[in-house]
């Protein structure tokens, strides 16, 4: 019986540690997410507002990215490499020894990665307002994923003459689309159409006659 009840004890401590290494909302320096384990390996904000992990499309399609937790689609609204999906199939995300996060394809290829010079970046952490951060010991952010937005800008997150906003190419896919939104070099916030074969000026127009509003 007391045997019994050890055995008890250690399952109920492995469960405990299996449940805080698959949703936490960091991730340690020289850890990684593996693309087979993307439903219950994941990054969680400490409100649960947002999870960052590995999002499928379609059959052997995986991006980085983030999205909101509770939204009935997981609506994303950031991905890291949103024009090269990875294989699902030994695809991972590594927080490397050199405090950078790199995502390699079944092949081991880099896809993308957060720098490519060692950081004192210790953890990485997805904030409350959705986001994704490397800190040092300090507390100090070396690198964020607000600095790079996708398609999508959330509260609190800034547009800058060197940020842009890219749309999805079409529904289902996160990759980038024709249409763009960001400053130009008078820094006038433009919409900016560049598909295959034109591109021009969206909105505002050109031509100050048709910059009028009805409602």
């Amino acid at each position: 019986m007391k045997m019994f009840l050890i055995l008890l004890f250690l399952c109920s401590l492995t469960r405990s540690s299996t449940s805080k290494n698959a949703t936490r909302d960091h991730l340690p320096r020289d850890s990684s997410l593996s693309v087979e384990d993307h439903d219950s390996r994941v990054i969680i904000s400490a409100d649960n507002s947002f999870t960052c992990g590995f999002y499928g499309f379609q059959t052997n399609a995986y991006w980085f990215a983030i999205w909101l937790t509770n939204s009935k689609d997981r609506t994303v609204v950031w991905a890291a490499n949103r024009n090269t999906p990875v294989n699902g199939h030994g695809s991972k995300l590594t927080f490397s020894r050199k405090g950078a996060m790199v995502l390699t394809d079944v092949d081991g290829a880099i896809v993308w990665q957060t720098n490519t010079t060692p950081t004192d970046a210790n953890r990485t952490v997805l904030l409350n307002t959705g986001n994704l951060v490397l800190k040092n010991q300090k507390d100090e952010i070396i690198w964020q994923s607000f600095d790079h937005p996708t398609d999508t800008l959330l509260p609190s997150q800034t547009l800058t003459k060197t940020k842009s906003l890219i749309s999805v190419l079409r529904k289902g896919s996160l990759e980038s689309g024709y249409f763009g939104l960001g400053f130009n070099n008078i820094n006038v916030l433009t919409l900016i159409y560049d598909g295959p074969e034109i591109s021009s000026v969206y909105w505002p127009s050109p031509d100050p006659d048709f910059n009028v509003f009805a409602f």
